[in-house]
């Protein structure tokens, strides 16, 4: 499935017209038509992308995985849906560098222990 395929169909689940999810994520009507119909000559940008997910309801680097545009080093990270709950999870939790060193030293722990 293409970006914009994926795109026209979660924007037909949640009953909106292409104006309605334009407008809601700060894009022109026009050009959301040719994303839908892959008609650009470049992928969208990370912003649109992200402001598409936040309407759409979904997450962010599943629009970029289609797009081509999830970094190299994300990509692992982007295909599995648990390694994607533990970074989300993670991120709400850990609020500072001291809880990231915290849990980088828990899981060196857990290597050791094996």
């Amino acid at each position: 499935m293409t970006l914009g395929e994926y795109i026209k169909e979660l924007r037909h689940q949640r009953r909106l017209t292409q104006r309605q999810l334009a407008e809601k994520a700060g894009v022109d009507f026009s050009y959301l038509s040719k994303i839908e119909n892959n008609r650009l000559e470049h992928t969208p940008s990370i912003k649109t992308l992200q402001d598409l997910a936040r309407v759409l309801e979904v997450d962010e680097l599943e629009l970029m995985e289609l797009a081509n545009k999830v970094p190299p080093v994300l990509e692992a990270i982007a295909r599995d849906k648990d390694a994607m709950r533990f970074f989300r999870r993670a991120t709400e939790t850990i609020k500072d560098p001291e809880g990231w060193r915290d849990l980088l030293t828990y899981l060196d722990k857990q290597t050791k222990d094996q």
